[in-house]
Parts: C-alpha cells; structure tokens; sequence
C-alpha cells in the first residue's frame, strides 16, 4: 500500500474475496477476474459532470473507493475518501474510427488492477469528436453482475440529476458490505454451517470435474487467456423452451443446465461429474448495495446413457434445489475441505435475469438505445472474465428472450469447436422442447454436413470419385 491514510482500520474480507485477493497476488498482471462494462454516448457527455456523478457514485459506495493490502499479515479491505482513488480518467481520441475505437476500450478492459495503490473500480471516458465510450472497469473482489447493473443505474441517474441542477434521488442504502461478512461468519460458526459443511462434502464424494476434451495441451503455467463468443437464441425456442419448462415443471435455468450437462456428457463419456455454478448470495437489504456477493456452488450430475432428455432436465431442477438453498457456505472453504491438489471443476454455467434490472437497463443490453440528459446511450458487448476455467456458458434472459456465451480458455480450445458446441447444444434444446421421452443417447449431434461428409468417408453412393 502507499503512503495515503485509508478512512479507519482494516475491514474484514469476505471468504469468497479473500480467495480472490489470494488470487491476484499470485497473478497480479491477469485482468481474468476483470468485469468490464461500456457505453456509446452521443453526443459526448459534459465531462465536468459525469465526473461528478462519479465522485457521488464512489462517495455512495465505499466498495469502489476501497483499496486491498495485508501490512499485518491478514487481507483487509481499506476506504478511502472520495477522490482519492476511482477517479474519472479521460483520454482524448479524436480521429480513431469504430474499429480502432474498439481495439482502444477492449484493451482497456483486459488491463491489470493494482489493488493496494489504485483500488478495483476505474472509470474512464474515451471522447470522439462527436461521441464516446464510457467505461466501468471493475475487478471482480468489488463487484458482481447485480453491482454492475446496480453501478450503472446510480451513475446515470446522477448525470441526468447534475445535467438538471438537482441532487440524485437515490433511496438510502441501509446496509452494507461488512453485514454480509459478519453474516457469512456467523454461518460459519453456527450448527447450520457445519451441516451445509457436511453437505458438500458429500456432493464431491466419488465425483470428478467434468471436462470437455481439450483441442490443445493443458500448459503447464495457465495464463487465463480467453475469448468469447455470443449467439442469440432464435426467438421461437427461447419461446418453445419457456413453455417446455413450465409443461415439466422444471426452471428455464433447469433446461439450459440439463442441456449442457448432456452436452458434456456426450463429448466426454463421463457419467458423474460436477460443473460449477456461480450462486448469488445477496439477501434483502443489500439488493443495492456494491460488492462481491458471489459463491461458486457444484452441481453434480450422474448421467446414464439410459436416461431420457427429460430425466436430466428434472435431476438438473432437483440438484439446482438442493444446492442452491445451501449456497451461503464459502466456496474456498469446500476447496480447503476437498484437500485435492486438483481442481474441483473446470467447467462453468451462469444464468442471468436481466430483467430485473428494471425497463431502461434490461432494453439497454438488448440493443435498444437510453436517453439520458439529451444523450443517446449504446450498450456495448466487451469480452471479460475469460479463461477462469476451461469453458463456461452464460444464458442470460431478457424481455427478448434467450443470449447464450461460450467463454472459453484459447490455450485449450479452437474457435472451431465452440461452433460446434454451440450447433450442439441447440440440438440438445429442441429435443428437450419436441421429446422429452428421447433418450441422451440418442440424440442425433451431427450437422447435415458432418453427416455428408461422413456419408463421403463410408462409400455411400456418389461419395467415391
């Protein structure tokens, strides 16, 4: 840490951040835990203004004007008072087209945070001539995907209220950060968190990872490098999905799980193994609250190739039950508990409800503009939290329906194959929505033309010149 006095004492990390701090004083140059969101603003916004709702929008969240050490030896969240870090940067680029414009903020985005001198949150303003792009970057020990939403809400609603000559209308938080650290030690302390202890201990009993076979060589130092690639659902699935789960009383979420659980079992062979899913563990008072709210539970799935579409979907909605009224106990404490040198996953799936997130954030990410202060706001699609596992799949929910994301490791996969993991897991969809009663195992996986081709290899007429 540097020489600027923080606002009081050390405040304790939550189990979930101190894993993650751990993390980054191992890798400090990995922008892997950056969560990165940005905005089109035309025409450019006044920057005397924007800076201010800034400052208004760290002074209301002390989790962004934070910074990180342990001088004693024990990691600690430090505050700051407003200004001193979290600043508004501003870079002027004023003859840069949409392409370099782009290079220009995805670089920013993948830049490493120095936690004890800067603090995780850095806002900055790219200005063209006639608009710009507004970044929040934000390391992932601050922050998860309601923060973000949560962060974006209030700094607009501060711009249109500076722009107007009046004060941001923001309902009073009545809680904060350190009543969930103290929440989350109480659990731990009490007869409930020694059975939930007891719980996941039994889920990774005799299971394994599960593991999509890698087209590359696992590297022997990972680096996290990573790539997404982003489809929207056609409309009439999304549509057909939602009915098909209501039909077999199972979640949306259920659907897209047991589908991606097939999925990895039909390209690995594996019978029982265990993804990984991130889990909100956000509770009443601090739905506005910033900070990293977050805990990976395991979902194990055992699979037979017996087994009907159907029977998955419903272990799937079964397991989401069991593991995610269970989800307050800290992730790393399962690791700690596992004593394996090995990883407890490799793959990932998220599911996220952007319509909670109110009518002009939830139009926003679907592609609709936001008028702001007589400004037009675009919502921009910037690659993040990339290659912190081999592969995971993001379903995010809108009033438009279904986006589903390969994130994936670019040290152990080709683009290619996300393609096909992709034409795959629509396949697995239609069948969950047309029959249910097929069994996994049947499932036919093969795109028309890999099946041409593989009528070519076998001499079926007209495959030999």
């Amino acid at each position: 840490m540097d020489g600027t006095d923080p606002i009081g004492g050390a405040m304790p990390l939550s189990v979930g951040q101190t894993g993650l701090w751990l993390l980054h004083t191992l890798a400090p140059e990995s922008a892997t835990y950056n969560l990165a969101g940005g905005v089109l603003m035309a025409p450019a916004p006044d920057p005397v203004v924007l800076a201010r709702a800034v400052r208004a929008l760290t002074a209301r969240h002390p989790m962004l004007r934070s910074v990180y050490g342990e001088p004693d030896g024990i990691p600690g969240r430090y505050v700051r008072e407003p200004g001193e870090v979290a600043e508004l940067e501003i870079r002027d680029v004023p003859d840069v087209d949409d392409d370099e414009l782009r290079r220009i903020f995805e670089a920013e985005a993948r830049k490493p945070f120095r936690l004890t001198e800067d603090g995780a949150f850095r806002p900055v303003l790219l200005r063209r001539e006639n608009d710009a792009v507004l970044l929040c970057l934000t390391h992932h020990i601050a922050t998860d995907a309601i923060s973000q939403w949560t962060l974006w809400r209030d700094l607009l609603e501060a711009y249109e209220a500076y722009s107007l000559g009046e004060e941001p209308g923001w309902v009073p938080l009545t809680s904060e950060y350190q009543d969930f650290v103290e929440l989350e030690r109480s659990l731990l302390d009490s007869p409930r968190g020694n059975r939930q202890a007891e719980f996941w201990q039994e889920q990774c009993k005799g299971s394994v990872p599960g593991e999509f076979p890698l087209d590359k060589p696992r590297p022997t130092t990972p680096t996290g490098r990573g790539a997404s690639l982003v489809w929207k659902l056609p409309d009439a699935l999304s549509e057909q999905l939602k009915n098909a789960a209501a039909e077999q009383g199972v979640s949306q979420f259920a659907m897209a799980l047991g589908a991606f659980q097939t999925l990895l079992h039909r390209w690995s062979g594996q019978a029982d193994f265990l993804i990984a899913c991130p889990a909100s563990v956000r509770r009443g008072a601090a739905k506005d609250v910033v900070g990293y709210f977050v805990n990976p539970i395991l979902i194990r799935a055992q699979i037979d190739r017996a087994d009907t579409v159907g029977e998955v979907m419903a272990a799937a909605n079964d397991r989401l039950r069991q593991t995610t009224s269970r989800a307050g106990y800290p992730f790393p404490l399962v690791v700690q508990a596992a004593a394996t040198p090995d990883s407890l996953y490799r793959v990932s799936i998220t599911m996220v409800n952007s319509e909670r997130f109110g009518s002009g954030l939830n139009g926003i990410v679907s592609g609709d503009a936001l008028k702001v202060a007589g400004l037009t706001i675009t919502y921009l699609e910037i690659p993040h939290l990339e290659g912190q596992c081999d592969l995971s799949l993001e379903v995010t929910r809108d009033v438009y329906g279904l986006t589903v994301a390969f994130r994936y490791n670019t040290e152990l996969f080709e683009r290619d194959t996300l393609d096909r993991l992709y034409d795959q897991f629509l396949r697995i969809l239609k069948s969950a929505v047309a029959d249910p009663g097929r069994k996994v195992s049947r499932i036919s996986l093969m795109s028309d033309a890999e099946k041409a081709a593989l009528l070519s290899m076998s001499g079926s007429p007209g495959g030999r010149s």
